[in-house]
């Protein structure tokens, strides 16, 4: 009787046991407080978020548990903060316990600094993204279809930017998208009236083709061009240093702005500094200044420097100055004319 009544008592504790697994299985994965539920819902309150503000074009979010994470080019840095802002306000803070979005992460990155008609584009895995300024809604959507019909997945967000439409603009985006999709990968700029293009090319023909081809950009735009196809390198020599600056920009592909002062430097960090040298070599004026973190020290200056030179960077036309804000990791790349360099020394 008592080893009757002992095993009644222990399938009774199994049982329990088990009802207690499945409820909390349930409660985590599948019930309307689960882990999972409590994701999708501030992710939609969070994408939501941002198409009240108008920012869902090149914004996106996604949730990591109660993490907000936000990503995207930003067109311009006051779309970057309410970007972040209308997910921040998106949910009540809460806590891990309550439910709410605890902390936000910023993988935002400005497409361009706010500079007119300014207009940045990336072809990557057959994907275009187009971001930046427009004149007027109708341009907008005039370089919409441009991009469309070069490529099915184009992603076009415009801002309207005030000012007058310069002679040969539409004509410019044109030929610039046009070059770039004809490459496996790359990054083009048109900023004021310049135009730079910079990427990886499938063969020797296409190469020299492309950047022949953005040589025939319309007055009064300048270009210059950084195209490789394997070992060949197809640019010529320029004596505009914000020609330059574009170009090295382009050079740094969809990722240059995410470069950062870390050791050890990350292979793609790496090469992406070792093309923005090589870009660099041909530039007949100006010099290069690396930006870094207030916190960074000698050992980071000389991992940067350590690429672009390998690219074929002049070591004695770059300078390393670190004034950026401490406890941060990115570093910005900028060409300078050499009394510009002197300023960004002596500040």
């Amino acid at each position: 009787m008592d080893r009757f009544a002992l095993l009644i008592r222990h399938r009774g504790l199994l049982i329990a046991a088990g009802v207690f697994l499945l409820f909390g299985i349930w409660a985590v994965y599948l019930s309307p407080w689960s882990a999972r539920a409590l994701e999708a819902r501030l992710e939609q309150a969070a994408a939501s978020a941002l198409e009240r503000v108008g920012e869902q074009g090149w914004a996106s979010v996604e949730m990591r548990g109660q993490r907000a994470v936000i990503s995207g080019f930003a067109p311009s840095e006051d779309a970057r903060a309410r970007a972040v802002r209308a997910v921040r306000q998106a949910d009540w803070s809460g806590g891990v316990v309550a439910g709410g979005i605890t902390r936000i992460t910023d993988e935002t990155r400005l497409a361009l600094p706010e500079a007119g008609l300014a207009i940045r584009a990336d072809y990557e895995g057959e994907v275009l993204v187009v971001r930046g300024f427009a004149p007027d809604p109708g341009a907008a959507e005039r370089v919409a279809r441009i991009a469309g019909a070069l490529s099915p997945e184009a992603d076009v967000f415009l801002e309207e930017s005030a000012g007058q439409i310069p002679d040969g603009w539409e004509a410019a985006v044109r030929l610039l998208l046009g070059e770039l999709v004809r490459l496996e990968q790359g990054t083009a700029f048109l900023l004021d009236e310049g135009v730079a293009l910079a990427g990886f090319a499938s063969s020797a023909q296409t190469g020299e083709s492309v950047a022949g081809g953005l040589r025939s950009v319309p007055a009064p735009f300048g270009s210059a061009s950084h195209i490789r196809a394997g070992r060949e390198i197809y640019s010529v020599p320029l004596r505009s240093v914000a020609l330059c600056d574009l170009l090295v920009q382009a050079t740094l592909g969809p990722h240059g702005s995410a470069l950062e002062a870390r050791l050890p430097l990350s292979d793609l960090s790496a090469e992406a500094l070792a093309e923005a040298g090589s870009a660099f070599s041909h530039c007949a004026a100006g010099e290069l200044v690396i930006t870094t973190p207030a916190r960074s020290g000698a050992a980071v200056a000389e991992a940067l420097i350590g690429p672009l030179v390998s690219g074929g960077a002049e070591p004695e036309r770059i300078l390393v100055r670190a004034s950026g804000p401490a406890g941060q990791y990115a570093i910005a790349l900028e060409v300078l004319a050499r009394s510009e360099r002197r300023a960004a020394q002596a500040g």
